[in-house]
């Protein structure tokens, strides 16, 4: 394999993160030849940390932000001690183990880099930073989502800004020359939360800004319903049985009120946070969410103000849509990644992502596939990526026939149509965002393993019933396999303690009726308008005001679960970086 003489495999995939793993072992499965080639020279993708500032890994305090439910392989469960939201560490101890389980350390190749892929007549040839080329029928391209910072809003925005600029891409840890100085923070996602959770202390008092241009809604990952019960991961409120009564493409009616109020601590938190700053017009369930609303708290307690879409900007001068000003010695960009893909042909990258059959296939070439792209509303991407190799694999080995060329082109339309229509309250940014469970669904009809559930309640009304009321799971998706079908349900039991009862239903059922979230839609239109409002804006700091507002806000100080952040200990306190 060292010389240029050329080897060739079923299937030669790029990048071993954890879409690039899922992908090896789905081929193996199909009893494919498969190469994964990596650049760096271990496996795990972003999981794999790095202080070089010019590899985007996680940082030193990330966690996941769904939980292990939602995250794990569907025939490989986390070890239960790591919690239901692991650190990075642990992620990875998790990624070596299922290579070694699965037996695909033998089929990796680190510190390999791709530098050119073409297609020769009916195979792909892969040429490598050595000079070494291998060739395979199939490419499967698993390179990730954060190849490249994505500096966008710093061209337009922020080009008079005679302040530092930087790219959250580049952080691993809070920076020393960040102490002490006014700091503002740039983007509504999940990285930009985290250094808000943690950067909060180390800059000048009260100087802290979070400006996120576009809103944002957010979630609560892991709270207590109410205070005598037990903290939980929220995400676990997606069983078959909830997606029925309460469907997300409708925005969870009868649920979407606990949303609320766990995210923000009051029915009228409008978009899991009720700030006006941060609000947009998308509707529930169609725009991106952000999982760790804890970060929130912050704003509540002062010692983080929130800002929404920029104005103008002069020296070191930011003005805001509301008339609010706001100086800041640095500005700390979380606007995300940009995904490039500069060894495929030219032809190739300038697609877009919904021009591919689901996207995924490429819809003049079946035999090229990209996988771990597809974002979702609210969920992991693993979910994802797991069902994607399972797709792809099947179709490289024949078992499964795609439509045909003139089917899938009309099914693209249709796909591009509904989430144009889905998200078009959005930037649409994220031009692969789609709502993940019912995507996934998609997949395993293809594929076939959907489950079954009408044969499984025949056979068995107690594990249907372990079936569909408990959380989503990857192994959902291997109940119609006899060999599988008990360690699926083993691991639904497991993951289904103390998340559903009937009962639970009934109160959703009931809630959808009463067109409650409906109510609350209303009302926490009202309150925005009324934050909105002039009148508002004169009185709202005025000591009666406040004590009403302290008088309103007793019920959440009592019942509302803000302490719980994670089923294990907090991460430690991060030592300043000279980063």
């Amino acid at each position: 394999m060292e010389s240029c003489s050329g080897v060739d495999y079923d299937v030669i995939i790029i990048g071993a993160g954890w879409s690039g793993l899922l992908a090896c072992k789905s081929m193996l499965e199909e009893k494919l030849s498969v190469l994964v080639l990596e650049k760096r020279d271990q496996l795990g993708g972003v999981w794999c940390f790095s202080d070089d500032p010019d590899i985007v890994t996680v940082m030193k305090c990330t966690h996941c932000t769904s939980s292990s439910c939602l995250t794990e392989m569907s025939d490989f469960p986390m070890p239960v001690e790591i919690g239901e939201f692991p650190n990075h560490t642990d992620i990875l101890e998790y990624l070596h183990a299922y290579c070694t389980e699965f037996g695909l350390h033998d089929h990796i190749r680190l510190s390999c880099a791709v530098e050119r892929t073409e297609k020769i007549d009916r195979m792909w040839r892969v040429t490598t930073d050595t000079g070494t080329w291998l060739t395979s029928t199939s490419l499967v391209v698993c390179n990730g989502s954060s190849t490249r910072a994505n500096w966008s809003y710093k061209e337009t925005h922020l080009k008079t800004f005679t302040g530092i600029v930087e790219h959250s891409g580049t952080y691993k840890e809070p920076v020393m020359a960040h102490k002490g100085k006014r700091v503002l923070v740039v983007g509504g996602g999940e990285f930009a939360s985290d250094i808000i959770t943690y950067w909060h202390e180390d800059v000048k008092p009260a100087s802290l800004h979070w400006c996120i241009p576009r809103g944002q809604h957010f979630f609560r990952n892991y709270a207590k319903l109410l205070p005598w019960r037990r903290p939980q991961a929220l995400d676990k409120a997606s069983s078959k049985s909830h997606r029925w009564l309460a469907p997300l493409r409708k925005g969870k009616p009868g649920m979407a009120w606990a949303c609320h109020w766990t995210s923000g601590g009051s029915l009228l938190a409008y978009q899991g946070h009720g700030i006006p700053e941060f609000r947009n017009d998308a509707h529930f369930f169609r725009s991106f969410i952000n999982k760790n609303a804890n970060a929130l708290d912050l704003i509540e307690d002062g010692l983080v103000v929130p800002k929404g879409k920029m104005s103008d900007c002069s020296g070191n001068t930011i003005v805001y849509t509301d008339g609010s000003t706001g100086e800041y010695d640095v500005i700390i960009l979380c606007t995300g990644f940009c995904k490039e893909f500069p060894f495929l042909p030219q032809q190739i990258r300038s697609k877009k992502f919904c021009e591919r059959f689901k996207f995924m296939f490429d819809a003049d070439d079946l035999s090229l596939v990209f996988v771990g792209f597809v974002r979702p509303v609210v969920g992991s991407i693993l979910t994802i990526a797991e069902s994607q190799s399972r797709l792809a694999a099947r179709v490289f080995s024949g078992r499964v026939q795609l439509p045909s060329a003139d089917q899938r082109q009309r099914i693209i339309a249709e796909d591009t149509d509904f989430y144009r229509d889905y998200f078009k309250e959005t930037s649409r940014r994220i031009d692969t965002l789609v709502e993940g469970l019912g995507y996934v669904d998609e997949l395993a009809n293809i594929t076939g393993n959907y489950p079954d559930f009408w044969s499984l309640f025949k056979q068995s009304p107690k594990n249907w019933l372990t079936a569909v009321l408990s959380p989503y799971h990857g192994c959902l998706y291997l109940l119609n396999d006899p060999e599988r079908r008990e360690m699926a349900l083993a691991t639904l039991r497991r993951h289904k303690a103390g998340t559903n009862s009937p009962i639970q239903l009934v109160w959703i059922s009931l809630f959808r009726l009463l067109w409650f979230d409906a109510l609350l839609d209303v009302l926490g239109i009202i309150k925005y308008k009324i934050q909105m409002s002039k009148a508002w804006k004169a009185v709202k700091d005025c000591r009666v005001i406040a004590c009403l507002n302290n008088m309103w806000l007793y019920p959440k100080k009592c019942l509302f679960d803000r302490s719980t952040r994670f089923d294990r200990s907090k991460p430690p306190v991060l030592s300043l970086s000279n980063n």
